[in-house]
């Protein structure tokens, strides 16, 4: 990896020339950087088994930061992979919601590699506004973190943007919305049927008309929170593995049924299968995710029941999902206590 202050970031990333895709394949307009973000260049491949032990851990910490409202860090994978194809299923497989450096720039990145002098992968380089480097031992702080709390990831980032002389972003206060940039279907519409199964982006939320904004293909529409699905990446048990490292792959939600708690997933060889979201053994629910409460006995949580939150973290030992309520209330809940918004 490399992180990168983000003062006329833009600008670096055009005049360097890098061609960046999104996880869908898309050009990525680099014009969105903003200075308040870090960027970050991750030198792996799928091949390497110490880029499979870490790549979980980077994605934890990136997805920590998702989950407390924390957008500013952006994900560059420069892949080291021997075929295009075996880039983009590493993505899909074991990545989170990251850009890509493009497969065919052979040149970009080795020149990358020559400037921050990488002879191995994984690597991290954290460098200030001139290119020196600013993080001694950056990757170890990601797996210290991983292994410590979600306030010890947070600490980390918080430094490293003080290290590289990013100023401080504002995380969003809402856990209770969908956030902007968020995947979602349409789906249950009667009115106009016709966009039902259409993909779009959440845009903002408008709480006097309680309506999300949100962006199709060719046109943008307003829909209740109950007409949108989010298009979430879960974390599938694999049965078919004897390495435990490789028991879980991705998936992404389809279809979910509210009634039954069964999720219609699609894995990356586009096969379809069905899982329920009361078993965390098969599958999981990633950081980030918008969950309603329901059915909660304690007379200390009832209140809770039908409100929305966001998923922290999964406790392996508790079998409990870590659910962030407000900025002050975060409740361990059972899974079948809770269903996907």
């Amino acid at each position: 990896y490399v992180l990168l202050r983000l003062h006329g970031m833009a600008a670096f990333v055009q005049s360097y020339g890098l061609q960046l895709l999104d996880r869908n394949g898309k050009a990525f307009d680099s014009s969105q950087l903003t200075t308040s973000d870090v960027l970050a260049f991750y030198f792996s491949a799928h091949w390497c088994p110490p880029c499979r032990h870490f790549t979980p851990m980077l994605k934890k910490f990136y997805e920590t930061l998702h989950s407390h409202g924390e957008h500013s860090l952006k994900i560059i994978f420069v892949s080291s992979d021997q075929a295009e194809h075996d880039m983009w299923k590493y993505m899909y497989d074991s990545h989170g919601d990251w850009l890509a450096l493009k497969f065919d720039c052979k040149e970009l990145k080795d020149r990358l590699s020559r400037q921050y002098q990488v002879s191995g992968i994984p690597q991290l380089v954290v460098i200030d506004a001139v290119g020196r480097q600013a993080v001694r031992d950056a990757r170890g702080e990601v797996m210290s973190a991983c292994s410590s709390s979600s306030t010890q990831v947070l600490t980390t980032y918080l430094g490293w943007k003080a290290a590289v002389g990013a100023p401080p972003s504002t995380p969003s206060a809402s856990c209770s919305q969908l956030q902007p940039e968020v995947r979602v279907k349409v789906r249950g519409l009667s009115g106009a049927p016709e966009h039902n199964g259409c993909e779009g982006l959440v845009r903002s939320y408008d709480a006097s008309k309680q309506r999300y904004l949100v962006e199709l293909e060719h046109r943008q529409l307003a829909l209740r929170a109950s007409n949108l699905l989010q298009l979430l990446r879960l974390r599938v048990r694999r049965e078919d593995s004897s390495d435990p490292e490789e028991m879980l792959q991705e998936a992404e939600l389809v279809d979910f049924d509210e009634a039954t708690g069964e999720l219609l997933l699609k894995s990356s060889e586009e096969a379809l299968h069905r899982a329920s979201l009361h078993n965390p053994a098969a599958v999981q629910l990633p950081a980030g995710a918008l969950v309603a409460v329901q059915n909660l006995q304690a007379e200390s949580a009832k209140h809770w029941n039908e409100h929305n939150g966001q998923i922290l973290e999964f406790d392996e030992t508790a079998q409990r999902y870590l659910v962030r309520m407000d900025a002050s209330t975060t409740l361990k809940i059972r899974p079948d206590n809770l269903r996907i918004c």
